[in-house]
C-alpha cells in the first residue's frame, strides 16, 4: 500500500509540474505576443517617413524635377458638355536620366471636385481635335515629349471637369504618396 502511495504522489507530482509548465508557457506567449504587437506599433509610428517633394508658392519639387506652376484656365474638352482645367507649367529636369514630364505630373497630382456632397477624383483631361494647331495643343504635346537632364520644357497638365463651374482641388503627393499640399483653383 505504501508502494501504491508513492507511486500515486510522483505521478500526481508530475502532473501538476506538467500543468504549472504548460500555464506559464502560455502566459509567455501571451505576453511576449503583446510586447510583438507594442513593438511593431512602436515601431510604425518611428518610421515615418520623410517627403520627397514640396510645394512651395507655386513651385513643386519632386525628385525627378521642378514644376513652376506659370497659369490656370479652363477651356473646352474633347468631350461634349465639358470643360477641362489646364495648369500650364515649366519642366526642368533634375535627375540624371531623360524622361516624360507628364509621366509625373499625373502620378504626384491628382485633382478632384465636389459634385452633389461628395469628392470626385477626376480623370485627364483632352482637348478637342483641332486642324489648328493652339498654345494649348503644343504644350499638351510637349508635355508628353522626352526632356534631357537639366534640361526645361514648356509644357501642361489637364484635367476633365465633373462639374462645369464647380471649384477644383489639387493635391500634390511625393514618391511615398504622401500629400505635400494642395491648390484650389476656380473654373468659372
Amino acid at each position: 500500500m505504501k508502494s501504491f502511495k508513492k507511486v500515486f504522489s510522483i505521478l500526481m507530482i508530475g502532473l501538476v509540474a506538467t500543468s504549472l509548465t504548460a500555464c506559464s508557457s502560455g502566459n509567455t506567449s501571451k505576453s511576449s505576443q503583446q510586447s510583438s504587437s507594442s513593438e511593431k506599433k512602436v515601431s510604425s509610428a518611428k518610421k515615418a517617413v520623410k517627403k520627397t517633394a514640396t510645394l512651395s508658392d507655386q513651385t513643386f519639387k519632386t525628385p525627378q524635377g521642378t514644376f513652376l506652376i506659370t497659369e490656370n484656365h479652363v477651356t473646352a474638352s474633347a468631350t461634349k458638355n465639358k470643360q477641362v482645367l489646364i495648369l500650364k507649367y515649366t519642366f526642368t529636369n533634375t535627375s540624371k536620366s531623360q524622361l516624360v514630364p507628364s509621366d509625373y505630373w499625373y502620378k504626384y497630382v491628382k485633382a478632384t471636385q465636389i459634385v452633389n456632397g461628395s469628392t470626385k477624383t477626376l480623370e485627364q483631361g483632352s482637348l478637342p481635335f483641332s486642324t489648328a494647331a493652339t498654345t494649348d495643343d503644343n504644350l499638351e504635346n510637349s508635355s508628353v515629349s522626352e526632356i534631357k537632364p537639366n534640361h526645361h520644357i514648356n509644357a501642361e497638365g489637364s484635367w476633365q471637369l465633373d462639374k462645369n463651374g464647380a471649384p477644383v482641388k489639387v493635391s500634390f503627393y511625393d514618391t511615398h504618396k504622401q500629400l505635400v499640399g494642395t491648390r484650389q483653383y476656380d473654373t468659372n
